[in-house]
């Protein structure tokens, strides 16, 4: 059975599953008797199966999004981390996701965990990942401690992949910039102003049409408004880039803070760094981001700007 540990804290719960790649697997608050869900809610089956995509948020880390075939070249050596999915041959969302963090400290508002990794055949670089999930009278706040605790320097990149229920009403603000555009295999080929960037301003309902989108220009905060509730957010640099994926016919959609374009380690030759992000971590270099969550009930949600 997959333990979670439960955070409560002014009407909130937090549930975080560490063995399951530290995934959050609900948050929700009580309201007028009942517990409404801000995140989609893992289910107990995809919990016990481990499916990491069921959860209700992951931390992607050392890159977000898809590596082309698994293979990029860094200072002159060829990185080969193969793909975990049988169904999909582009190395998906980093690995830290993939294994169990270890439980550092947990008071009743309040959890650390840690991840570490050491150079292996697959990833050649240690590092160290701290992260610690708080509940106060705001709301959540999730602060990612990063550390490249090798000898040697490491391409890095990082995004959280937040999962939000929806239906007809829901609607998406955001400022935005541009988009990459991809080819068949979902690789950016280009980037271009997009018809998305005026309606995510305004108020994107976001059922309206399917997307799976990197946006640029951010400026790193989102408003979800329900109708009857809303959750704003907002994340620390350097995830400057904004991805919008909504299936068709889901009852949820993924509104996800990025640090990179999908496969920025193998187009670093082809498109200046600030369009497609990612960073070299130096040795005993760190990084801190934080992504800060606050919901919000009222019977009429007014635009947000």
């Amino acid at each position: 059975m997959t333990a979670l540990i439960t955070l409560q804290y002014c009407q909130q719960l937090l549930q975080v599953a560490p063995s399951l790649g530290a995934a959050i697997t609900r948050y929700a608050v009580v309201y007028e008797g009942k517990l409404i869900d801000f995140l989609r809610p893992a289910s107990k089956q995809a919990i016990e199966r481990r499916e990491i995509s069921e959860m209700s948020s992951f931390l992607m880390v050392p890159w977000a999004g898809r590596i082309y075939h698994g293979s990029f070249t860094y200072d002159g050596k060829q990185i080969v981390y193969p793909s975990r999915l049988l169904d999909n041959p582009h190395s998906m969302h980093g690995f830290t996701r993939d294994f169990p963090w270890v439980v550092e400290s947990q008071q009743e508002n309040s959890l650390i965990l840690k991840f570490g990794h050491h150079a292996d055949k697959d990833w050649p670089f240690s590092f160290e990942v701290i992260q610690q999930y708080g509940l106060d009278d705001t709301g959540l706040s999730i602060w990612v401690d990063v550390k490249n605790t090798g000898d040697k320097t490491m391409p890095f990149s990082m995004g959280h992949h937040p999962f939000f229920p929806c239906d007809a009403n829901t609607k998406l603000y955001t400022r935005v910039q541009q988009a990459w555009f991809n080819d068949n295999d979902m690789m950016p080929t280009h980037l271009d102003n997009h018809p998305l960037v005026e309606k995510l301003e305004q108020g994107y309902a976001v059922q309206e049409q399917v997307w799976d989108t990197i946006f640029t220009g951010w400026d790193r905060k989102v408003v979800i408004d329900w109708g009857d509730r809303q959750l704003s957010y907002q994340v620390s640099e350097p995830m400057n880039f904004f991805v919008l994926y909504n299936p068709q016919g889901m009852s949820w959609f993924c509104a996800e803070p990025f640090a990179n374009i999908t496969d920025s380690f193998n187009l670093r030759n082809k498109f200046p760094r600030e369009s497609i992000g990612g960073m070299d971590l130096l040795p005993g270099e760190g990084i801190k981001t934080s992504f800060l969550l606050q919901p919000r009930f009222k019977s009429v949600c007014s635009s947000p700007f």
